[in-house]
């Protein structure tokens, strides 16, 4: 059994938090696990608090002024004799590689978790990166090679994609009479929602039996809503802002589409890979890595409005086509993505001498 740490900026809702959680139920199974906050004044979500609640995870939020925090953390670290330290965030990642050698800490890693970061952080990511960490951790492939290519050193680098907590059982979906393309996302122009309505607009020339269904929220409602007016596309397209039921109209959509122009590892396609669904999406990010080209799905050049409605409309001739690619999906996302692999990549990690 070893002592573990895991340093965060906060347990609040979001994506990196969610993971930490995650992941410290699971190492919690064999080690010993103490999650530190280094804003300890801040609340946790309720959602990660529920993960917790069965575990034997710990939590200390660190108090007072920034100096104070580093004196406690030092200080509980060499209490601890804590073996591995796993920093989340760029923060965390700088004052953990400095305060865990300091403490004597054998193995220590940063976090990063998305594709792309402000300079100034990435600036120093690097050099905790390089001259003090033992490996930083990212969540998709396509952050690693970017990184690498700003002065990461590559052999430093570890891959882990994000876990996926209870996958559903597969789905095998009836035709119908009108299709439903779905969407999930924040309405930013990083998801490029033009690019969307001109693929619904396309497949409108050909064919009406289906309808868009848009889920999110943010800056870009006005521009979609606009967008919607300007190409004619009101009567076949539904938007949803912030709805309680996401994942019911997920479930029960029968293609997702995804146009971002900017992607790390889409939650949001995941999630669609968890529901069965055949995925259009664009090529960026790890998307290649969650849609393989004619197994569940396609794939294109962001902004290739066109060669999308195209794949839309073969998936939308045939519900077998349909069926076939999101059986593929589903285990895709059950082979790669599951707790289970999400273990296995941190055991060993975790194991090292």
């Amino acid at each position: 059994m070893k002592s573990i740490a895991i340093f965060i900026p906060s347990l609040l809702p979001g994506g990196a938090e969610k993971q930490a959680t995650i992941l410290a139920t699971i190492l919690d199974k064999k080690h010993k696990v103490e999650i530190y906050l280094l804003h300890g004044e801040s609340s946790i979500a309720p959602q990660n608090q529920e993960l917790l609640t069965n575990s034997n995870v710990s939590i200390t939020r660190l108090q007072g002024n920034i100096f104070s925090k580093i004196y406690k953390f030092r200080k509980l670290l060499k209490e601890k004799n804590t073996d591995i330290l796993l920093n989340y965030l760029t923060s965390c990642n700088v004052i953990g590689a400095i305060i865990g050698r300091l403490a004597g800490v054998k193995l220590i890693y940063g976090g990063i978790r998305n594709a792309r970061i402000e300079t100034s952080k990435m600036i120093i990511d690097k050099i905790a990166h390089n001259f003090i960490s033992t490996g930083t951790i990212y969540n998709c492939y396509s952050g690693a090679e970017y990184f690498t290519s700003k002065g990461f050193n590559e052999k430093k680098n570890i891959v882990i994609p994000n876990g996926f907590p209870n996958i559903a059982e597969p789905i095998v979906r009836d035709d119908r009479e009108v299709k439903h393309i779905v969407t999930t996302g924040r309405f930013v122009p990083q998801k490029d929602y033009h690019t969307m309505i001109q693929v619904i607009a396309k497949l409108k020339e050909s064919r009406t039996d289906f309808v868009m269904d848009i889920i999110g929220y943010g800056v870009e409602e006005e521009n979609i809503r606009s967008w919607i007016a300007q190409y004619g596309v009101e009567d076949i397209t539904n938007i949803f802002i912030k709805p309680d039921n996401v994942q019911e109209i997920v479930r029960n959509a029968d293609i997702y589409l995804s146009t971002s122009i900017f992607e790390g590892t889409s939650n949001s396609i995941m999630e669609a890979l968890n529901w069965s669904l055949p995925v259009v999406a664009t090529d960026v990010g790890d998307n290649k890595h969650l849609v393989e080209d004619g197994r569940n799905g396609n794939i294109h050049s962001f902004g290739d409005a066109e060669g999308m409605a195209n794949s839309l409309l073969k998936l939308l001739d045939s519900v077998e086509l349909r069926n076939n690619f999101g059986a593929y999906s589903h285990k895709l996302l059950k082979n790669n993505f599951s707790l289970d692999v999400f273990e296995e990549r941190y055991t060993k990690v975790v194991s090292q001498q």
